[in-house]
């Protein structure tokens, strides 16, 4: 988080630059005007006199990675460092602080005093000064992972995956083993769920990982716990009479729900671009495979770029080009298909219906659901195809994935319209998914089950959609 005191014209432009960049803020400043008009416009803004401890602790910077203190007068930075300094000792925090002064001389005045570096307002509003607070912020937050990794040192931890990790979860929980072992700390990687997509597959085999199975496991045996991809109890492994000691996480989530030691939400497209940064900043050395994989992470999270990716997000891509084994890139791109899945992805085609840039296709019995969703993935690029609906039967209930490239559509929340009255559905703008239990649609032959299935999911997708109108119900004749 980055933390602003002082929102003149320079500290307010500052705030809307790193706004659009992403960046999580907190504002303070003596004019309550200005703050209702800061708050009125989205930030999190607080009034008060920033040169006293208690203003700083209530705007939050026992969260602060880089403290941004952008008022024109010395007196009043002299007075703010102060208080930074006294909340230092008393916290034990060390945020990146960075003062905005008049000339040279003021520099080495407020380097003295206690800040990290120092400049003029010219310099603070260049484009290649706001990546440089991007970097400062990076750097903190890593300083502050080594610190309790050398408190840990001696034990071991467990990295604890979402359930049915992807491969963002997965590269990024072996980045942070390879940085925790840099620093003189074992670790494990532990998953529950399963690794369906070849994709997981592939990355679990050609990196050759060791991974635990949750139920296999004693968590009572491990001194720390790191949750990475995944920021709560609500779907991971972990005990909820644990508590986490790391979380590193790109998802929003609310703060109130977070609880652990080291904190980590950054919103970003993916964890992948986050562990880059451990390793980069903490000078450990990444060896090709790990950045292959960690690249993979970050294309399939971001959907090669196309899905709320942020200009860290490219910086961390690149960082990771010039190090990765590229010919394993391609083979993690692009795993071979099973028989099973050509077997699904030919009834798919076969069985697929195509009205108005929709296509919808029954595959019929799945025996692996994630071939469902690939079997999506691959029919989206059909000439012709905005958005697509796979769905079949895999054990006692009804899968369904859908994709898109209509920014007009958001997926998640049409199958939440069209199937949580009968299931549970859910997902992003442009990936979705959805179970319903299969006896949701009554008993009978499998060509009538497969009818109802059809009415139930095909054609009420379609309906909320809007490809379709949705079918007048049929008034009952009185005798």
């Amino acid at each position: 988080m980055y933390l602003i005191l002082g929102c003149g014209d320079v500290g307010t432009t500052l705030a809307s630059e790193l706004k659009k960049n992403g960046a999580e803020l907190a504002l303070v400043d003596l004019d309550s005007k200005k703050v209702k008009w800061l708050e009125r416009s989205g930030y999190k803004a607080f009034v008060g006199d920033f040169g006293l401890p208690q203003v700083l602790r209530d705007a939050g910077i026992e969260r602060a990675d880089v403290v941004l203190l952008m008022v024109p007068d010395f007196p009043t930075t002299e007075r703010a460092l102060g208080a930074i300094n006294q909340l230092k000792a008393q916290l034990k925090i060390d945020p990146i602080v960075i003062a905005r002064v008049r000339d040279e001389k003021e520099v080495e005045d407020a380097k003295r005093l206690g800040a990290n570096d120092a400049m003029p307002s010219s310099q603070i509003l260049a484009s290649s000064t706001l990546d440089r607070f991007q970097r400062l912020k990076g750097a903190a937050k890593e300083r502050r992972l080594r610190a309790l990794l050398r408190e840990l040192r001696g034990g071991r931890v467990a990295i604890v995956l979402q359930t049915n990790p992807d491969p963002d979860g997965i590269a990024s929980g072996v980045a942070l083993k390879r940085y925790a072992k840099a620093f003189g700390v074992d670790a494990d990687i532990i998953y529950d769920g399963r690794f369906g997509h070849p994709q997981n597959r592939a990355l679990v085999n050609l990196l050759e990982l060791d991974l635990l199975e949750a139920p296999n496991v004693k968590f009572s045996t491990y001194t720390a716990f790191a949750l990475v991809d995944v920021a709560t109890y609500a779907n991971c492994a972990l005990p909820k009479s644990i508590l986490p000691t790391i979380v590193i996480d790109h998802h929003s989530v609310p703060s109130s729900e977070v609880q652990a030691r080291y904190q980590d939400i950054s919103i970003v497209g993916a964890a992948s671009t986050l562990l880059t940064d451990y390793l980069r900043y903490g000078a450990v050395e990444i060896d090709g495979a790990t950045a292959a994989a960690l690249m993979v992470g970050i294309l399939t999270d971001t959907m090669n770029f196309t899905r709320g990716t942020t200009p860290h997000d490219f910086e961390a891509f690149r960082y990771l080009r010039a190090r990765a084994n590229l010919d394993l890139l391609g083979r993690l791109q692009s795993p071979p298909m099973s028989p099973e899945a050509l077997d699904l992805l030919a009834r798919a085609i076969k069985g697929s219906k195509l009205k108005g840039g929709y296509l919808i296709t029954n595959v019929g019995e799945a025996k692996d659901r994630d071939l469902i969703a690939q079997t999506a993935d691959f029919l989206l690029k059909r000439e012709g195809v905005m958005t697509v609906l796979v769905y079949g039967i895999c054990g006692d209930a009804v899968y369904a994935s859908a994709r898109t490239n209509d920014v007009a559509l958001h997926l998640g929340q049409a199958l939440k319209e069209a199937f949580n009255s009968i299931g549970s559905a859910g997902g992003h703008a442009r990936m979705a998914g959805a179970t319903i239990p299969l006896r949701v649609f009554g008993r009978g032959s499998k060509r009538v089950v497969q009818a109802k299935i059809n009415r139930q999911v095909g054609r009420r997708f379609l309906e909320v959609v809007g490809a379709v109108r949705p079918k007048a119900k049929r008034k009952r004749s009185k005798r």
